[in-house]
């Protein structure tokens, strides 16, 4: 196995550490939670959650801990210490991963939660949890704190490894060969369910999203997804056939390490240190008792004491609160050395677009999509022999593919005086996906084409907000998506941009949110100003404008917005 740097001395200075510590962990890690039942430490409770338990009932300080799979052996060796002194803290640890963990602390009434990555928290913001500080920093009752972490490593075969070098050695290397190069494949453990998997692809995504926006980073992360081998369950996500890279853990990557075969390579890429940050995210209902609030801090406490950076490394997690931060784990000297950049943690829109790439019921939307068929929407797309309303209506057609059945969409078209006395007119009526209905809307998006001399901008983001409210299905995302040019050249309205900022304020209504969104074509330099003034006008919609100058950019924002909706 080719591996690049590092040494293994980090050994000897984790040998003194307990038979009991260690036996607990390795037992977790090897066996799971039956085997921990022979031990009497584990309840299996009658709703199907698996709880840790440190058996001393007569300790009266308890918590109850949610906490990711690959972290509960800390807590679970850490228990028995944690319950013997003066203020001792019996803890409850039940077993949650991926997405399911927040209702999980919900019904379960938890104390604290410790997922597998700080990005989980964008997916729950209804719970009543202790939040980050101003501009990410730790919050109140240290929520926020990254207590342990394990970067995820790009593992593949030597001829892959050396076109990933040849690209660039990085993050965004693999993004682009993943959507350039036909024999480049990926394998990543199942993004809902577990932290490797929504990091490590959503990671992936981010550095194009970094250099090139949004639009680009979820096509690149829609295309890679038809690329991808999901491993579903326990299982780890190494390469299986020429091509494929998995993106692996330290902590699960470590026990492997001895039976990869001598093709296999390890990368750590140079441009990001990507790496999953557990993190310390207490309720507020804890921190508001008295005594949970001081069981709470004895145990933040006790995970950068000596025993808790024990605990931690034995599970095969760094310690980023310890003396020594970034001190591989035992075993991982091995492997190559990390970049100094560390990847943001990823923000909820953009779990949201990792998550409904893999999951077709995540694209459930009711969209209203509006296009421009001024004349000047005839007008070649830069990059392409094609005109943007040929390339809108393609996108429009692909676009029913991406939604599930249950999402509604409609069509309209607008211009100047298209419907007198209105600039727009309806193509298709906004309803369910049905077969009939997605045989309609790729027969209406065939048939865009310019035949208006002027674009009636304003009266027709008004009217399609408000038809959307009136359409609200409530717990589904409403959004209305416009194509335009940019430009409002209804010379016979009354409704100026002042005039629909204040009309919009007037028509907002929490009870039926709208997603608002205008995609104007034409150089972004050009078009910067009109742009800003009309995102500004969109305000009280909390509307958002999406400007695109070439035609690659066209088909990439009909997949952001079945991935989500477009906006920051």
């Amino acid at each position: 196995m080719a591996v690049e740097g590092g040494s293994d001395d980090v050994m000897g200075k984790h040998a003194a550490r307990t038979g009991v510590v260690r036996w607990m962990v390795l037992t977790f890690l090897l066996l799971g939670l039956p085997a921990l039942v022979v031990a009497g430490i584990v309840l299996v409770r009658s709703d199907g959650w698996s709880a840790l338990s440190s058996g001393d009932a007569a300790c009266e300080r308890k918590l109850k801990v949610v906490t990711a799979s690959s972290f509960a052996p800390v807590l679970a060796a850490m228990a028995p210490e944690l319950g013997k002194s003066d203020k001792c803290v019996r803890m409850d640890i039940i077993v949650a991963d991926g997405r399911a963990a927040p209702d999980t602390v919900r019904q379960t009434g938890a104390d604290l939660w410790i997922p597998d990555d700080t990005s989980w928290v964008g997916t729950a913001p209804d719970l009543e949890l202790a939040r980050l500080g101003p501009e990410n920093t730790v919050g109140t009752g240290g929520a926020g704190t990254v207590v342990a972490d394990s970067p995820i490593y790009m593992v593949t075969d030597a001829a892959t490894a050396a076109k990933l070098r040849s690209a660039g050695d990085s993050w965004l290397a693999l993004a682009t060969l993943l959507d350039t190069d036909p024999d480049v494949k990926l394998a990543v453990r199942e993004p809902g369910t577990s932290g490797d998997g929504m990091v490590g692809a959503g990671s992936m995504a981010e550095t194009v999203w970094e250099g090139q926006g949004m639009d680009a980073s979820a096509q690149v992360l829609s295309r890679a997804y038809l690329k991808t081998r999901t491993v579903r369950g326990g299982g780890v996500a190494l390469p299986q056939r020429p091509g494929e890279v998995g993106l692996v853990a330290e902590y699960a990557l470590v026990p492997q390490l001895g039976k990869l075969n001598r093709d296999r390579a390890v990368l750590a890429g140079k441009d990001w240190r990507v790496a999953l940050r557990y993190t310390w995210f207490p309720t507020k209902a804890a921190l508001a008792d008295e005594e949970s609030a001081a069981a709470l801090a004895r145990l933040l406490d006790a995970l950068e004491s000596p025993d808790g950076v024990s605990a931690i490394a034995e599970a095969g997690l760094r310690t980023p609160r310890s003396a020594e931060p970034d001190e591989p784990p035992p075993g991982a000297g091995q492997l190559p050395p990390l970049a100094t950049k560390e990847m943001p943690f990823l923000g909820a829109h953009h779990v949201d677009h990792v998550l409904a790439t893999w999951y077709a019921e995540d694209r459930q939307t009711d969209l209203l999509m509006v296009v421009d068929v001024s004349g000047s929407m005839d007008d070649p797309a830069p990059g392409s022999d094609q005109s943007l309303i040929q390339l809108v209506a393609q996108g429009c057609a692909e676009l029913e593919n991406l939604l599930p059945d249950d999402s509604r969409l409609g069509l309209w078209e607008f211009g100047n005086q298209l419907d007198p006395p209105h600039d727009y007119h309806e193509l298709l009526p906004a309803e369910s996906l049905t077969e009939s209905h997605r045989q309609a809307t790729a027969e209406a998006c065939g048939r865009l084409k310019t035949h208006s001399n002027g674009t009636g901008l304003y009266e027709t983001i008004l009217a399609a907000y408000k038809s959307a409210q009136d359409d609200a299905r409530k717990d589904v995302p409403n959004r209305v998506v416009i194509f335009t040019d940019g430009r409002n050249q209804d010379a016979d309205s009354k409704l100026t941009l002042s005039a629909l900022t204040a009309d919009l304020r007037a028509a907002a209504d929490k009870e039926r949110p709208v997603s608002l969104s205008v995609v104007v074509f034409g150089d972004a330099e050009a078009t910067k100003e009109s742009s800003a003034a009309l995102e500004k006008a969109l305000e009280p919609a909390e509307g958002y404008v999406d400007t695109l100058a070439t035609a690659k950019e066209v088909s990439a924002v009909f997949i952001h917005v079945a991935a989500g909706g477009l906006h920051g």
